[in-house]
């Protein structure tokens, strides 16, 4: 029962895709009826394979994390959860589908760069982040300023390189903190922040947006030194080909979490045999889950974002940028970590700001990131530029927000995106960019999708922070008004110009 029910929530959160596809190959464009077979036959695989993966990430590598967590909550030492920091931030980075995903798009962009390389550079850049953030937590340093340190290294990087890597960079550090990663580092955060944090409450968050720079100072780093990026042509694969590398892939995934964990079971937890099994028949589900949902991105789901890129390709400027703020916001509402971070933002404001006003809010923040990712396209933009007036927007806002709001913001950076942007939107950006130029400039919108929610959530915060100071002042007046014994009607600021004017007729008295 609870599987069909995880099955039709799925399928809900595609069926807008699903509309899309439907409704432009009715009205608009005739899309190629094997295209359009495969896609509708992805669509059934990803949601069976999803169920099987979260049904696996609940009930297996869930529960692993928390027995190592336990194990390192344990130790005093801040060497040791460091250390425990980059070997797990690693590895869990590495089974992330997401990550998977993107790479396998920079890949089949032409882009000559190794697809283990870049996968390292991005697992290694999310592990040394969480250390940085495990170390934030202890030792109880302001993230603000943790922040502004690294997005100053972001942009002198965003100096030496060309500005399809520096959107591929940004493009990776959306792409990172997903459905395995996201609930692995609240974790660790919230364990950290009870046993060291004085405020636990605000700096739970903060740890997956700390999480999402490390492969952007990763991947800049490794074009900065490497060079690389050569575009070469793209040959088609079989689908046998297709369900070997997917294998190798979801295997390549599962191994290193697996591997790790058997070794803090032999040094430290040491489980009974009958858990351990319980683990492995756990794990094989993980496994299988992932294995359909990639087959079905690389299937069927890819190629009808790159059959859409070269629908819109075809149209007029102006209705390029309807279609892709109606396919923005549209899409907002099939990522559930989008309902998640707003239930959170519900509850953090003591219902001050609704769910429903930050799904909106996001929702247009995704419409308007996808139709400037195509408007970078179009005209040519130097994606550094549209980078940099963004952070700097957020960065600012920083100071002028509530903390909470702050590492919200940018845990909301991270979780934006989820597959279907590597997997569906993005073929889209890299299919028109085919028709204008070089594929390799459609990247960017993962980075894209990800900086505007985190602008959306602090101009709420500045929102939230404003209407505080407003009910603070009406509680005021309340008071004074029930201290002089005037009733509710009265009028409270000729009250207060009287008593000002008093005090300052006592005051020049004085001086007198």
């Amino acid at each position: 029962m609870q599987f069909l029910k995880k099955f039709r929530d799925i399928f809900l959160a595609l069926l807008p895709i699903m509309v899309i596809v439907l409704f432009v190959h009715f009205f608009f464009y005739k899309f190629d009826t094997g295209v359009l077979i495969r896609f509708f036959v992805s669509a059934i695989l990803i949601c069976l394979g999803e169920v099987l993966f979260l049904t696996g990430v609940d009930s297996t590598i869930m529960p692993m994390g928390d027995l190592m967590i336990g194990c390192v909550n344990k130790a005093s030492k801040l060497v040791i959860f460091v250390m425990f920091a980059i070997i797990f931030g690693f590895c869990a980075t590495i089974a992330e589908p997401d990550v998977t995903v993107f790479s396998n798009q920079v890949i089949s962009s032409g882009l000559n760069v190794s697809k283990t390389v870049l996968n390292f550079c991005i697992g290694a850049g999310v592990g040394l982040l969480v250390a940085l953030g495990v170390v934030r937590i202890v030792k109880n340093i302001k993230i603000k300023y943790i922040y502004l340190a690294l997005f100053a290294i972001i942009f002198v990087l965003c100096t030496q390189v060309k500005s399809e890597h520096i959107a591929i960079a940004f493009d990776a550090g959306g792409a990172t903190t997903g459905i395995v990663t996201a609930p692995f580092l609240l974790a660790i955060s919230s364990g950290l922040t009870v046993k060291f944090s004085k405020d636990s409450n605000k700096e739970v968050f903060g740890m997956v947006g700390l999480a999402s720079l490390g492969p952007i100072i990763a991947v800049l780093l490794f074009f900065t030194f490497a060079g690389g990026g050569t575009v070469e042509s793209i040959t088609e694969s079989s689908d046998s080909l297709l369900f070997i590398s997917v294998l190798m892939n979801a295997s390549l995934a599962i191994i290193p979490i697996a591997v790790v964990f058997c070794i803090y079971d032999l040094i430290f937890i040491k489980l009974p045999l009958r858990r351990k099994l319980d683990f492995v028949i756990g794990l094989v589900i993980t496994f299988v889950g992932l294995f359909l949902f990639l087959f079905g991105i690389d299937f069927g789901i890819a190629d009808m974002g790159y059959a859409i890129g070269d629908f819109i390709s075809g149209l007029s400027m102006p209705l390029i940028i309807v279609f892709c703020i109606a396919l923005g916001f549209i899409i907002t509402f099939s990522e559930p970590s989008v309902i998640v971070l707003s239930r959170q933002v519900q509850t953090s404001t003591k219902n001050n700001i609704p769910y429903i006003v930050v799904m909106l809010a996001i929702a247009v923040a995704m419409a308007g990131a996808i139709m400037l990712s195509a408007l970078k396209i179009i005209f040519d933009i130097n994606f550094f530029y549209i980078i940099l007036v963004g952070y700097l927007i957020a960065l600012i806002l920083m100071f002028f927000v509530p903390d909470i709001f702050t590492n919200l913001a940018f845990d909301s950076g991270g979780v934006a995106s989820g597959p279907m942007s590597s997997a569906f939107l993005l073929p889209i950006m890299i299919a028109l960019a085919s028709q204008t130029s070089s594929a390799v400039d459609g990247f960017g919108l993962i980075g894209i999708v990800g900086m505007c929610p985190i602008v959306v959530i602090q101009v709420l915060g500045l929102v939230y922070r404003i209407n505080v100071a407003r009910t603070e002042r009406s509680a005021h007046k309340k008071a004074i008004r029930v201290t002089y014994g005037i009733d509710m009607y009265s009028n409270i600021e000729k009250l207060e110009a009287h008593h000002n004017k008093l005090m300052k007729e006592k005051g020049n008295e004085r001086k007198i």
